[in-house]
Order: structure tokens, then sequence, then C-alpha cells
């Protein structure tokens, strides 16, 4: 099966996007954000692309104008939110105050910046779904991490879907969190850049440059060296839901 038939497969099965719901993407700049945006507007989905700049230097601006040129090429809009405008100041001196005064360090910080902001902006944009680019080994990575850490709980994460109906009143409505959906949850990262390449997307492969002596960096490479298949983490992400507290 093809990645484009696997992500409309994925997305009926979960019921994660209605044809008539406003699809706000998040970007990064990235192979897999890039693809899943090109994905679901070649399936006639209304996206927009949203993107945060982090102020990470020449690696924002570069994955700005690629992002720029790219939704220009393929129609889309792009919405690019200034964190500095957001929170006064870039992403490393965010994560240096929060390490001395929270001891919180690595993505964890980044990941939670993101994700507030770009929830805020989804609603902003009166996005009824928010898509991240989330794939296959990111949430073997979820499941090997919150499991070695004891958190079960934050599992419930680790799932095509997240957010869900509990973030809707009685009219169907959105209220404070737009649903996080991830098409890419089954499509192992080699296949996504597989088809990244074959399109040709003008786009940077290199990871984020604070993206280092990290603990998902650590079970990334703890991973790698167990040599688990595509079948298997597929496996390891499936059976997690099965324990998963509903």
């Amino acid at each position: 099966m093809d990645m484009e038939k696997k992500i409309a497969e994925t997305i009926k099965k979960y019921k994660l996007i209605k044809k008539k719901d406003k699809v706000v993407v998040a970007l990064s700049g990235g192979k897999d954000s890039t693809s899943v945006l090109y994905i679901l507007n070649k399936l006639g989905y209304n996206v927009e692309g949203l993107m945060i700049d982090l102020y990470l230097g020449e690696w924002s601006e570069i994955h700005k104008r690629n992002m720029k040129k790219f939704c220009d090429g393929i129609g889309v809009p792009l919405m690019i939110v200034d964190l500095k405008k957001e929170l006064g100041q870039g992403i490393c001196f965010i994560k240096a105050v929060l390490k001395q005064k929270k001891g919180l360090t690595g993505c964890s910080v980044c990941g939670t910046v993101k994700r507030w902001i770009l929830n805020k902006w989804a609603r902003k944009l009166k996005g009824d779904v928010l898509v991240t680019g989330h794939n296959l080994d990111d949430e073997t990575q979820n499941v090997l991490m919150n499991f070695l850490k004891g958190n079960v709980i934050l599992g419930a994460n680790s799932s095509p879907a997240t957010g869900g109906e509990i973030n809707k009143d009685s009219n169907g409505n959105h209220g404070k969190f737009v649903q996080r959906v991830k098409p890419l949850f089954f499509v192992p990262e080699g296949e996504i850049r597989k088809y990244a390449e074959a399109k040709k997307f003008e786009i940077m492969y290199e990871r984020c440059p604070c993206a280092f002596g990290t603990y998902r960096v650590d079970t990334r490479a703890w991973m790698d060296s167990l040599g688990l298949t595509d079948g298997a983490k597929k496996k390891i992400v499936e059976n997690f839901q099965k324990i998963i507290p509903k």
C-alpha cells in the first residue's frame, strides 16, 4: 500500500478528519509535516499551514523560506507565528530560563511551548482539527519513553487522535482545545523520507539543532540499536493502545 492510501485509510478508520473540517497543519519545515500537508491538500481537504518561528538562527530562516515557497506553490495559506511576539523571547532563551527556574530540560520545554501556541492559533484560525506530523517511529519512541518512566497515563497521547470529544461542548463546538490528529501515525519515518525525496520537496532533512543529549535522542538511539522492523514498531504501538486507561 502506498503512503497516500495508507494515510487516507487511517483518516477513515479513526475518523480523524471530516471533509467539511477546517484543517490546520502544524508545519516544522521537515519531511513529515510537509508531506502530510501536501497529501491532505491533494486529498481535497481544506488545509492551512501553521508554523512557529522559534528563532533558531539560520535553521529557522531556511525553514521559513522553504515553507513559504512550498505553500505558495500548492496554493495553501500559511500563517507564521512569531515566538518573540508571543512570549517575548526565542526558544533558546526560554529553555535556559525554565531549566534554571523549573529544572526543565530538553525537548519537553520546546514541545510544551509549541503545543500551547499551536492550539492557541489553531483556535484563532477557526480550525476543527490540528494535524501534526508524528510518524510511526515517533510514536514508538513515545511508547517506550512513557513505559520506561512509568507514565502510562501519558500514553493516551500515543494515539491517532488526542483531545477528542471531551473538548467539545453540547453543540459540538471545540472548547479550549482543538483536537490534534496524526494521519502519519502508522507510517514509518523511512517511508516518509522516500516519499519526500521522490516528490523533490525543497526542505532540510537535518534534525533540530537543539535535539542532542536528550532523553528522546537516547531512546531513539536505543531503539535503533534493537534493529526493530517497521512491523515490530507497529505492534508496539498497537498493543500499547490496549493498555491505555480508557
